[in-house]
């Protein structure tokens, strides 16, 4: 949405592709206050999003919500994108592309299939039953970072008591850890992920040797997976080029290894993945595609 709202004030055409229904991203399900926006300090993701998409959804771009991405070639000064949209099968040709697809909740195969299968086991921290339905009640965080330490509290809070387990050492930010030590609701497990989990009722079992533990929540919290899958419509020779991380490699300007590609946001190799950050990351692309025309004379 940034660079969309950018590329307009220099004297660009931009045409936004969406796979969902709606705009903002993740951040739509985010009832946490931003704490990286400074001058709204108690602003939630949820609200936050609401705000920038209703600005959004004023300017004057051509938006193809629910669409997926069937190839991008190589054509000419550009490329060309074969789009499905809800209604027909769509033509696109730009200059430029700057992808923006963000990040999405990391979990393992098995932690996938367990979550299928019972409404109790959430991966990622943006979920509106964390908020709403978890009280009073026994809960299994996995994840050692931030957002586990953060929803630990939160959950502590409101009468629930907590087990964080990680798999090596607490990696989020001291502060937290000592918020946590200090609360008698939690506990805090290094070096501590469970042999087994299984779903039995209303129930998680956790297995540690020996030791068997019941819990009526399970949150996964391993952090986040950059949404590259979008890369594979991509035609070879035009594919970017990604970081052993699998995030797409930028350089200052966003531009990826592609001349004429550029990437924003969370799916780039970004020190702090933030809404700031990408917000001042869809600038600086709209900035970039403005200066390589200008440059190429185009």
């Amino acid at each position: 949405m940034s660079c969309a709202n950018a590329c307009l004030s220099y004297g660009l055409e931009p045409v936004v592709i969406e796979a969902s229904d709606h705009v903002g991203g993740t951040q739509r399900s985010n009832f946490h206050p931003n704490l990286w926006m400074l001058g709204h300090p108690d602003e939630t993701g949820e609200e936050m999003t609401r705000r920038l998409a209703a600005h959004f959804l004023e300017l004057a771009v051509t938006l193809h919500r629910g669409t997926q991405i069937r190839s991008v070639m190589p054509a000419g000064d550009g490329f060309v994108l074969q789009l499905a949209t809800p209604e027909r099968e769509v033509t696109e040709h730009a200059h430029a592309i700057v992808l923006a697809t963000g990040m999405r909740p990391r979990a393992t195969p098995a932690l996938t299939a367990l979550a299928a299968g019972s409404q109790r086991v959430i991966i990622g921290p943006l979920s509106d039953a964390i908020r709403d339905r978890i009280n009073n009640a026994r809960v299994l965080i996995l994840g050692g970072g931030d957002n586990a330490l953060d929803h630990a509290l939160f959950l502590a809070e409101r009468g629930n008591t907590v087990r964080v387990c990680t798999r090596a050492r607490f990696s989020g930010r001291k502060p937290f850890q000592t918020a946590c030590a200090a609360r008698p609701e939690i506990e805090l497990r290094d070096h501590c992920i469970p042999g087994r989990l299984a779903v039995e009722g209303d129930e998680i079992v956790a297995e540690w040797g020996s030791t068997r533990l019941r819990y009526d929540w399970l949150l996964v919290l391993y952090g986040y997976l950059p949404n590259t899958e979008v890369l594979a419509a991509f035609a070879d020779a035009i594919r970017p080029a990604v970081t052993v991380s699998g995030h797409i490699h930028v350089d200052a300007w966003q531009r990826t290894s592609v001349p004429g590609i550029y990437a924003a946001g969370d799916l780039t190799d970004s020190p702090q993945p933030s809404v700031p950050t990408a917000i001042a990351q869809g600038l600086a692309a709209a900035k970039a595609i403005e200066r390589d025309f200008q440059s190429s004379g185009f």
